[in-house]
């Protein structure tokens, strides 16, 4: 049988929930839920909250260290009020006092919430209770104050601190990397008599978001010691600036990779339309047992958008199916919408979307996207409606997924009602995305010079999709003269494009004007401008056919090649 001195021994070594409730039992059972010490070591051992919460409330008069181990307990699992009325209770106990270990839990509490008035109140009574001197009390209120951006503050308590410790320094350099100040930042990083993996991933992550690649890797190459952090940091660096290749030579150098790391590269190939290799690197990822989260699962959903593919789509499909993820989360149905759409399975789409307890933006704008895709204009402006009826309030991008809509069906009336909509009701002031969708759907419906005075009418510099959008127009209804105007503002905007020199070169040959169309193709190949192949695939079984046409001249010549789809890599 336990006796009370082999009871704090016998804690020590719980390992299970029931061996802990044995113990409670027990001390029950001897009289001992008084004993502070071994309250708190049940309390520290406690997972759950809620137990904790009824041990601590046995307590006739809770010592200073059980509320500071209910205390710290509830600010790791991130509740604020839990956290900050214990703390109140404390205060206003007659057997307890709030020691220098108990602002560092409240005060984390309160960064994590943002809580500024409550972190500055606990500032305020750590320097009555006298404990505002104390490392660890300073380096948390230099934390609280950095993560609220309140940085004259954060710079005030740090130079005050009589003593600094290396958590001290590190959220001084994170104060400064959150509001983007990276020379201070640098600064109080080379000042540091000691930096740690957290101090120099810091600077590295700022440097990184601030675009600063080639700083990032001198202080990354600085490192005597880098771990999984520092290079899924640069990986990620790397992916954002478009340089795939060094993101995956970091990505091989890495003596470990946790699901982050492969997360970033994954993700990195498909925003820089690799898709491909996105899927080769979630096989590889795959082939060592690491098992992907929803994050991953996202990135392969766009990948297999990008891509089209109807096999793909049923394959992650399945593996959705089969994994024991959380498929409820808007972000993943929004990505399996997409997917689903964009690879030609609108049943399905529409079969997640409606299964949506509650859709977003995003999901109506990846259902509406899809619609647009599959020709369905008329169905994407009802379920537009249908949005604006659940109160949900249109953003930038899903009035260019409108207009877009209304541009592939032709819907004129629809597309300007929307387009005036969006600054009257909504206040959004048209992007050049916006104009680009109107310019081309009055274009497709046969009003080019309509479309070439909203141009005219921008109040900011069309860009070449518009432009191009016109040209095109200008092509389907042998409009030479506004084809002219239209192809020579392309020639400033985008010199080295070949669909300029291809299109206006039609429009000439339309109205056989042989000599300015061999005007056109002479000057295209004294500027080195070529056109990039047509392609076509066409899939069947475990294979697929890719059609080429390779060069701008008319040839009947065309180019077959075949290439194997691995589809047994795909069956696990």
């Amino acid at each position: 049988m336990p006796t009370s001195l082999s009871l704090p021994s016998l804690l020590k070594s719980c390992k299970t929930k029931l061996q802990l409730y044995q113990l409670h039992a027990h001390i029950i059972r001897e009289g001992l839920e008084q004993d502070h010490y071994l309250v708190a070591k049940l309390l520290y051992l406690s997972s759950s909250l809620s137990y904790s919460a009824s041990i601590f409330d046995r307590v006739c008069s809770p010592s200073t260290v059980v509320y500071n181990t209910l205390i710290k307990s509830y600010s790791c699992g991130s509740y604020f009020f839990r956290t900050f009325s214990l703390f109140i209770l404390m205060k206003r106990s007659e057997n307890a006092r709030p020691d220098k270990y108990s602002y560092p839990s409240v005060l984390k509490a309160c960064a994590g919430e943002f809580r500024v008035k409550e972190g500055m109140a606990l500032h305020g009574s750590a320097v009555r209770c006298g404990v505002n001197e104390n490392v660890f009390v300073g380096s948390s209120l230099v934390d609280f104050y950095g993560k609220c951006k309140e940085i004259s503050s954060t710079r005030k308590v740090f130079d005050e601190m009589p003593e600094r410790n290396v958590v001290s320094w590190t959220s001084m350099v994170v104060a400064y990397v959150a509001v983007g100040d990276l020379a201070e930042a640098r600064r109080v990083f080379d000042e540091m008599p000691v930096k740690n993996l957290t101090t120099w991933n810091a600077m590295i992550g700022g440097l990184v978001r601030a675009g600063d690649l080639v700083r990032a890797r001198k202080v990354f190459d600085e490192m005597s010691e880098k771990n999984v952090v520092s290079f899924t940091t640069m990986i990620d660096g790397h992916a954002k600036a478009g340089d795939m290749v060094s993101a995956r030579v970091l990505f091989e150098q890495a003596p470990e990779r946790d699901i982050v790391a492969w997360s970033a590269l994954i993700s990195g190939y498909v925003q820089n339309d690799q898709p491909n290799d996105a899927i080769k690197i979630f096989l590889e990822m795959c082939s060592r047992n690491v098992k992907p989260d929803e994050f991953i699962m996202v990135s392969l959903m766009s990948a297999c958008s990008r891509l089209g593919n109807l096999e793909l789509a049923n394959w992650v499909d399945d593996l959705l199916s089969q994994s024991s993820l959380d498929l409820g989360r808007v972000h993943v149905k929004a990505a399996m919408i997409d997917m689903n759409a964009k690879c030609g399975k609108m049943g399905r789409a529409k079969e997640v979307f409606e299964e949506m307890p509650k859709r977003d933006l995003i999901s109506y704008c990846s259902m509406i996207q899809g619609l647009s895709i599959h020709g369905r204009g008329a169905e994407a402006v009802k379920l537009f409606g249908r949005m604006l009826s659940e109160g949900l309030e249109p953003d930038e991008i899903a009035f260019t997924v409108i207009l877009t809509a209304c541009s592939h069906a032709g819907l004129v009336e629809e597309g300007w009602y929307y387009f005036e909509t969006m600054t009257n009701v909504y206040g959004i002031v048209p992007c050049p995305d916006h104009y680009a969708c109107m310019v081309d759907l009055l274009s497709r419906s046969g009003r080019p010079n309509e479309a070439y005075e909203l141009i005219k009418s921008m109040p900011m510099e069309p860009h070449a999709g518009s432009w191009g959008a016109l040209l095109w127009a200008c092509k389907l209804h042998g409009d030479i003269e506004l084809g002219k105007v239209v192809a020579n503002r392309l020639f400033e905007l985008e010199p080295q494009n070949a669909a300029t020199y291809v299109l206006l070169s039609n429009i000439y040959a339309a109205a056989e004007q042989w000599k300015d169309a061999s005007i056109v193709r002479n000057k295209m190949k004294e500027m080195g401008v070529r056109k990039m192949p047509a392609r076509s695939w066409v899939s069947s079984q475990e294979s697929k056919t890719e059609f080429q046409i390779p060069s701008f001249t008319c040839t009947s010549e065309v180019k077959l090649t075949t290439s194997k789809i691995c589809t047994s890599a795909l069956s696990f």
